[in-house]
């Protein structure tokens, strides 16, 4: 099935989803692979090892893929049964609401002739409405290493994996699409504040495209996908929501803040810090139960 040539495509907004690619690519070259890495973001065209067998990860948006994603699969060609895998990257991991995240994004691949033999989910530090405690997003990042070799063996071994989400699931992820126009309205509406520096840094880092400068000053288009990107990453923090403002996690976030953090060397009780139903994929995922 493999011939040790592999595309990675990712979409990443705040980083997560680029970070977990440049583990897979690590991984995968560590093991003989030859590993083209592409991120989705506008105006830039991905270019492609012909025939090679795809890796897409895409960090879940409203119990979807970003519509980037959508878009990009609704412009690629026609294969002829080429292997895919799909990895969502998500704060929550994968529990209801989450299980039918995959579904429209494999379809989609499935219709343009790739073969997806294997789907998984990575969790990562939540970006959206509520933060993950420090030492789970600490003991997150540094699980990534082993969760991404354990699927590079998977995928050298040739394994299949494809999940059956959950039926509410998949209503949710109809309903989730709603968030598509929400998206774009929330990004009209971001405010620019007076510590503006006009430096630039949110459009050049703004996936979508959405953002131009006008007379020096950030300007926001109808395209907004809502990653906060340009939110949490602005070096002045001169970008603040004007509608959503629950959506944005106060203290920010910054994942170099939990990388630069020294090991953790005592034992952290997963059960305890990540009690109850909301970080419950959470503490399956750091405990790796069935």
């Amino acid at each position: 099935m493999y011939n040790k040539t592999i595309n990675i495509v990712y979409y990443s907004g705040t980083g997560g989803t680029e970070l977990v690619a440049k583990c897979f690519e690590n991984s995968l070259k560590q093991e003989g692979f030859n590993v083209n890495t592409q991120r989705l973001i506008a105006n830039k065209e991905i270019n492609y090892i012909e025939n090679a067998p795809l890796l897409l990860l895409f960090a879940v948006h409203a119990f979807n893929a970003p519509e980037p994603v959508y878009k990009w699969i609704d412009s690629i060609e026609r294969v002829n049964d080429i292997s895919a895998i799909v990895i969502s990257v998500s704060g929550g991991g994968e529990v209801i609401p989450n299980t039918a995240c995959r579904v429209s994004s494999i379809k989609g691949l499935e219709k343009k002739g790739y073969k997806v033999i294997y789907e998984n989910m990575i969790v990562m530090p939540s970006n959206w409405i509520v933060a993950t405690k420090r030492p789970l997003a600490q003991m997150l990042l540094e699980v990534l290493p082993k969760k991404v070799d354990a699927i590079v063996n998977d995928i050298g071994e040739e394994s299949l994996r494809r999940t059956k989400p959950f039926l509410i699931d998949r209503f949710f992820s109809c309903i989730g699409e709603i968030e598509k126009y929400g998206a774009r309205a929330f990004g009209k509406k971001i405010k620019v504040s007076e510590t503006c520096i006009r430096c630039g840094w949110c459009v050049k880092n703004c996936p979508a495209g959405n953002i131009i400068l006008n007379n020096g000053k950030p300007e926001f288009a109808n395209k907004c996908q809502l990653c906060l990107c340009c939110i949490y990453g602005c070096p002045s923090k001169a970008l603040k929501p004007g509608i959503g403002k629950f959506v944005v996690i106060r203290e920010g976030y910054n994942l170099k803040d939990f990388e630069d953090l020294q090991p953790l060397n005592e034992h952290v009780d997963v059960e305890k810090i990540a009690k109850g139903y909301l970080w419950s994929g959470v503490r399956k995922y750091l405990l790796d139960r069935d």
